[in-house]
C-alpha cells in the first residue's frame, strides 16, 4: 500500500529499517548537578534515505548538515528536540514534514554532534 502527497510517496513496504527515537531528560551527576541524558520513546520501522547531492546542497544553505530523510508513519510525539538512533549512529532531528493528512511523516537528520562540540 503506498500513501501519495504531492512528489512524495510513502511505501509501507519500504518501512524496513529499524530506528529508535529518543528524547532529552535531566538527571544529576554525583555532585547534583543536572546533566543532559537520552531516553528512549520508542523503536520503530522507518525509510531511511540519503539524500540527493542537490537535497544536500539546499538543506546546507539553510540548516546545519543534514544527511538523511527518513520516513515514518505519523506521530504527534515527534519533535526537533529529539534525535534517531539508526545503525549505531545518532542523529539530531532538524526537520519535520506532514505527509499527507497525518499518514506520515519525514524526518531531516543530522549526523549528531558530541556533547560540547
Amino acid at each position: 500500500m503506498a500513501l501519495w502527497e504531492g512528489d512524495i510517496l510513502i511505501d509501507v513496504g519500504k518501512l524496513n529499517r529499524r530506528i529508535t527515537i529518543e528524547g532529552a531528560t535531566s538527571a544529576a551527576n554525583v555532585y547534583g548537578e543536572p546533566i543532559k541524558t537520552w531516553a528512549r520513546l520508542t523503536n520503530l520501522w522507518a525509510e531511511v534515505l540519503p539524500l540527493s547531492a542537490r537535497e544536500q546542497f539546499q538543506a546546507q544553505q539553510v540548516n546545519r548538515e543534514i544527511s538523511l530523510k527518513v520516513r515514518i508513519h505519523y506521530r504527534t510525539d515527534v519533535t526537533e528536540q529529539m534525535r534517531l538512533v539508526f545503525d549505531g549512529n545518532y542523529y539530531d532531528i532538524q526537520g519535520i514534514t506532514e505527509i499527507g493528512f497525518r499518514e506520515g511523516l519525514e524526518l531531516l537528520v543530522g549526523l549528531a554532534k558530541p556533547e560540547g562540540a
